[in-house]
């Protein structure tokens, strides 16, 4: 147990309804994101995101100190942000380009490229069953993703660069999580991310053309920081194996606020290579899981 972290009784069941929740608002940010691209340029939007967040975590360095950001690897929590800064940033561009629910979709190969980083550059020994899931959720991306010579969205690179900066962090997400606790991390994030982020901001910022946006740009922000505070609460009181899979329900929003607010209309491919990526992704946590535990 790392000092000074909190400790929760476990409670599966709750820690869902947590996590469900976390994604729900989490996909309820996107689609405000995606809403707004039509009216702010992404990097405005993606520097909005993490407003709410990084003046919570301001007002407990405030009230608490600065214990909170004591680390025994204050390079990786650094890179750690960076990652996610691009993660958001590609995301959010992307959603500018395609659909909401491909743009979701994408980035469910995340735990697939985790796999394939780990074994070629951490050395980890993959076995013989997550290298099939690896292939079939490739296979799957290709169907979402639907490639063609002449009919290529080269937008679809966006998230599937939000998918690889995700998939990084969360290799390094591993090695940190041995020593520091999880309010720690987020707190390396959340000032990571927002000040390279507003770094950026000079040279695509631009004045929010009306009420309805600006309060639309707020609410993105505020719905992000509660995401992260349910989610975190859900991995602190539930197993990681149980609650990680309800990652997969953002598909479930994304697909709704996607026909519902935009229009689109999910083909049966990429709804088929939906649920190939997801069986594949949840399948290689569980193998982890797994292996993780075993004597």
């Amino acid at each position: 147990m790392v000092m000074g972290q909190p400790v929760y009784r476990q409670n599966n069941v709750k820690a869902i309804l947590c996590m469900f929740l976390g994604m729900f608002f989490f996909s309820t940010a996107d689609a405000l994101s995606k809403f707004l691209t039509g009216s702010l340029p992404p990097m405005q939007i993606a520097w909005a995101r993490w407003l709410v967040l990084f003046c919570c975590v301001i007002v407990f360095i405030c009230f608490r100190g600065v214990k909170i950001l004591e680390t025994n690897h204050p390079f990786l929590q650094i890179f750690r942000g960076v990652t996610v800064a691009l993660t958001v940033a590609f995301f959010t561009i992307g959603l500018s380009f395609v659909p909401l629910a491909d743009a979701v979709a994408i980035t469910f190969i995340a735990p697939i490229i985790v796999t394939i980083l780990s074994a070629y550059l951490l050395g980890e020994r993959v076995g013989k069953r997550r290298w099939i899931a690896v292939i079939i959720g490739f296979f799957g991306t290709i169907m979402i993703t639907q490639p063609s010579i002449d009919n290529f969205n080269s937008g679809l690179l966006f998230p599937f660069l939000a998918a690889m900066f995700f998939a990084i962090r969360q290799i390094i997400s591993r090695r940190v999580s041995h020593n520091d606790d999880v309010q720690t991390t987020v707190a390396y994030t959340a000032l990571t991310s927002f000040v390279l982020l507003s770094m950026c901001l000079p040279f695509f910022w631009v004045e929010v053309p009306s009420e309805l946006d600006a309060i639309m740009l707020l609410s993105l922000s505020a719905f992000s920081a509660i995401g992260e505070v349910f989610i975190i609460y859900a991995l602190s009181i539930g197993l990681a194996v149980v609650v990680t899979p309800i990652h997969y329900t953002m598909i479930i929003w994304a697909v709704l606020y996607g026909y519902f607010f935009f229009g689109d209309i999910p083909n049966i491919f990429m709804i088929f290579g939906t649920i190939v990526v997801i069986f594949s992704g949840v399948y290689i946590a569980h193998r982890e899981h797994r292996l993780s535990t075993k004597v």
